[in-house]
């Protein structure tokens, strides 16, 4: 799906909890997390907005197709 967007000229980044796939897939731009899964974005709000935040700044500032970053947030559950 992000490919078939990235074509149509629209650029998007993905949360990902397996940073594994990501890498299989070469998908464009990534964020990823260590997070159990089923919980992407934590449970607290407040990282919940800090994460979406951090996607969206990498949507604009991720330069090489392919490119990973891993997000320094601790899972707290």
């Amino acid at each position: 799906m992000q490919r078939a967007i990235e074509e149509a000229g629209i650029s998007t980044v993905s949360v990902t909890l397996f940073r594994q796939l990501a890498v299989k897939l070469k998908l464009p731009r990534v964020v990823s997390l260590r997070f159990p899964f089923g919980f992407p974005l934590g449970r607290r709000e407040d990282q919940q907005r800090k994460i979406i935040q951090d996607a969206l700044d990498a949507l604009g500032s991720i330069t090489e197709p392919g490119t990973i970053i891993d997000l320094p947030y601790i899972w707290e559950g």
